[in-house]
C-alpha cells in the first residue's frame, strides 16, 4: 500500500510551475517572459494560484513580503498596472492542465489515501450558473439574461463539474456560455472518467446516447430518472415493482446517421423503486446489475452521496469564492475559474491528513468532526508562497498547517433539514461589480 505526502503536490506543481516547457507551452507570444523582470512566468502563475481575492495592489504587496522575508532591507514593490498586463501573457489552459495534473497524480501509487467503494471510484456530474462581471467583453462572450421581472442585466456562465465524491477531487471543469446544456458537456467529463467509475447523475442527465457511451467504455452509472424517459421506464414506474432488469431502445425519431447505434439497439439496465424518508418515490436506472454485488439496499445511501457535488458548489462559490472576479475579460476570468479548480483540488489534499488525525482525536465526541473549510482555505493561502518557495521548511510549516486545520473543526449534525425557499433569489437585483473596487480588508 502505497500512500503520498501532501508535500508530494506541493513538489509536482512547483515543478511544473517552475519548468521551461511550461513557460514555452502556456505562454502567449514566444516574446513573452523572455526578459529577466521582477514578474517572471512562475512569479505570475504562482501569485494567481493563491486567488486574488482582495485589492490587487494589497495582494502583490503581500506576495512580495513572502518572497523576500529573508531579506530585511531588500523591498520588492510591484505596480498593480504591471501584474495586469504579465497576465495577458498567460493562456489560461495552465492553470486548468495544473489541477489536472495534481488530480490524475491522487490516483497513482497513493493506494492509502484513495477512498472507493467496492473497487469503484464514485463521481458525479453536476452544472450550475455562476455570476460574470458585466460588461461589453462578457456580454459578446457569455450573453445577458433576465429575470422575470426583468430588474437588471446580467451575464451569466454556464459551470459543469466532474467530481470524486468520497475523495473531494474535481476531475474536470468547464465554464461556459450559459446557453450551452447541462447533457452536452456532461458528455464531455465522459471523456475524463475511467472503466468501472460509477457515475451519479441527476434526472436532467439520463439520455440513450450517453447511456451507450459509457457501456462501451465500461463506465457504471447510476442516474436518478424521470418516469417519462421511456415508454420502458414508464412501465416499471407502473408495475410498482421495487427493482426489474429492462431494456431500454432510443428514444429519438429523427436519423441515426451520425450516431454510433441503430434503431433497433437496445441496453439491458436495472431500475429501482426508493422510497424516501418524505414518502416521494424515487426512480433510479443503473448499469450495475448484479444484486448481489450491489444489493437493493445499497442504492438509496449510494444516491444521496451525489449531495457531495451540491456541497462542493457552496464551497466554490460561497467559500473559494469562484464569482469574486479581479478580472474582467474572458481570458482573465477562465484564468481565475482555473485556479479556484486548482485551490478546491489542493484544499482537499492538504486537509486529508488533518482530517484523519481529526477523527481519531474527537472519537468520543457526541459528533463527528470535520475540517473547517473557510479557515482552512485561509490558512492554506497565508502559507502557500512560503511552501512553494521554501523547501527547507516545508515539513515544519506543513505540520503548523495541521495543526491549525485539526483545532479548528465544526461538527456534523446528521439528519438537519431546512425549507428551501425557491422563490428567495427570484426577484434580487444582483450589486454590480466596478472594475477598480476590491477589498482592502
Amino acid at each position: 500500500m502505497a500512500k503520498k505526502s501532501a508535500l508530494n503536490f506541493i513538489d509536482l506543481s512547483r515543478r511544473f510551475i517552475q519548468s521551461i516547457a511550461t513557460k514555452q507551452k502556456y505562454r502567449v507570444s514566444e516574446k513573452d517572459f523572455t526578459r529577466s523582470r521582477k514578474l517572471t512566468f512562475a512569479t505570475m502563475a504562482l501569485c494567481m494560484i493563491k486567488l486574488l481575492k482582495q485589492n490587487l495592489q494589497v495582494e502583490l504587496t503581500s506576495y512580495f513580503s513572502d518572497i523576500n522575508r529573508h531579506k530585511v532591507n531588500e523591498q520588492m514593490s510591484v505596480t498593480s498596472s504591471a501584474f495586469v498586463q504579465s497576465r495577458k501573457k498567460i493562456k489560461p489552459d495552465m492553470f486548468y492542465d495544473l489541477s489536472k495534473i495534481v488530480s490524475d497524480d491522487f490516483y497513482q501509487d497513493n493506494d492509502e489515501n484513495v477512498k472507493l467503494y467496492k473497487g469503484h471510484r464514485l463521481l458525479s456530474v453536476d452544472g450550475s450558473a455562476i455570476n460574470l462581471p458585466v460588461n461589453k467583453a462578457t456580454k459578446e462572450a457569455y450573453g445577458t439574461y433576465n429575470n422575470q421581472n426583468i430588474t437588471n442585466d446580467v451575464v451569466l456562465g454556464r459551470v459543469s463539474i466532474m467530481y470524486d465524491l468520497l475523495n473531494e477531487i474535481v476531475l474536470d471543469g468547464i465554464l461556459c456560455n450559459h446557453s450551452i446544456g447541462e447533457v452536452p458537456l456532461s458528455r464531455e467529463h465522459i471523456k475524463n472518467a475511467k472503466e468501472s467509475d460509477i457515475i451519479i447523475m441527476d434526472r436532467a442527465y439520463p439520455s440513450f446516447e450517453s447511456i451507450y457511451e459509457m457501456q462501451k467504455r465500461n463506465i457504471q452509472f447510476i442516474y436518478r430518472c424521470r418516469s417519462n424517459f421511456s415508454n420502458q421506464a414508464n412501465k416499471f414506474y407502473e408495475s410498482k415493482q421495487k427493482e426489474a432488469v429492462i431494456e431500454i431502445t432510443p428514444a429519438q425519431t429523427g436519423p441515426f446517421k451520425d450516431l454510433p447505434y441503430t434503431k433497433d439497439a437496445t441496453i439491458l439496465v436495472r431500475m429501482l423503486r426508493i422510497k424516501l424518508s418524505s414518502g416521494e418515490i424515487e426512480i433510479l436506472m443503473t448499469s450495475l446489475l448484479d444484486n448481489k454485488t450491489y444489493p437493493y439496499t445499497d442504492f438509496k445511501e449510494l444516491y444521496f452521496k451525489r449531495w457531495g457535488i451540491e456541497t462542493y458548489y457552496n464551497r466554490f462559490k460561497n467559500i473559494i469564492g469562484v464569482e469574486n472576479f479581479s478580472g474582467t475579460s474572458d481570458q482573465f476570468i477562465q484564468q481565475e475559474f482555473n485556479c479556484a479548480l486548482y485551490m478546491s483540488n489542493m484544499q482537499s489534499i492538504l486537509t486529508k491528513d488533518a482530517q484523519e488525525e481529526a477523527d481519531e482525536k474527537y472519537l468520543n465526541r457526541k459528533y463527528e468532526y470535520k475540517i473547517n473549510t473557510s479557515l482552512s482555505l485561509c490558512f492554506i493561502r497565508n502559507k502557500l508562497v512560503k511552501l512553494f518557495t521554501s523547501q527547507k521548511e516545508n515539513e515544519e510549516l506543513m505540520q503548523e498547517l495541521k495543526t491549525l486545520f485539526v483545532v479548528n473543526v465544526v461538527p456534523i449534525r446528521p439528519n438537519r433539514t431546512f425549507i428551501r425557499d425557491h422563490d428567495k433569489y427570484r426577484t434580487r437585483t444582483k450589486p454590480k461589480q466596478f472594475n477598480n473596487r476590491r477589498y482592502v480588508l
